[in-house]
């Protein structure tokens, strides 16, 4: 994602050597955000980021700012299809609830990330589905 400044803005953060100081942006600067690192801060998702680990969702409550977790952008330029997906994902679950009675893995190897267009498993992703 990327944006571009409409006039002089100076940013909260993200300069000096910590990358905690405030930032001038001048009129036309181009600031890009990546959203790889974005999701990977230890600040906003605690230690262990790169370990697969749905429970840390369990605590998480991106109500408390808007902004600490983004997969579909944010503002007046967000994804146009974020509301589609996520009622797609809510029926697909739902459905998966229907007919299974539970999932279980059947990998035998760790996680292992490859980030291309989205992160993904080198080694796929072995799963079964038990019938309900």
């Amino acid at each position: 994602m990327n944006h571009i400044a409409l006039r002089d803005t100076i940013l909260p953060r993200g300069g000096g050597a910590n990358g905690k100081a405030p930032i001038f942006a001048p009129k036309s600067t181009t600031i890009y955000t990546n959203q790889y690192t974005l999701d990977r801060d230890e600040t906003v998702f605690g230690t262990g980021v790169e370990i697969f680990n749905p429970g840390r969702w369990n605590s998480f409550n991106c109500k408390s700012t808007s902004w600490e977790y983004m997969p579909f952008g944010g503002g007046p330029r967000a994804c146009v299809g974020q509301q589609n997906a996520l009622a797609e994902a809510a029926y697909i679950v739902a459905k998966i609830a229907q007919v299974y009675k539970g999932l279980e893995s059947r990998d035998d190897k760790d996680w292992e990330g490859e980030w291309k267009l989205t992160a993904k498993n080198v080694n796929g992703c072995k799963v079964a589905c038990i019938p309900a």
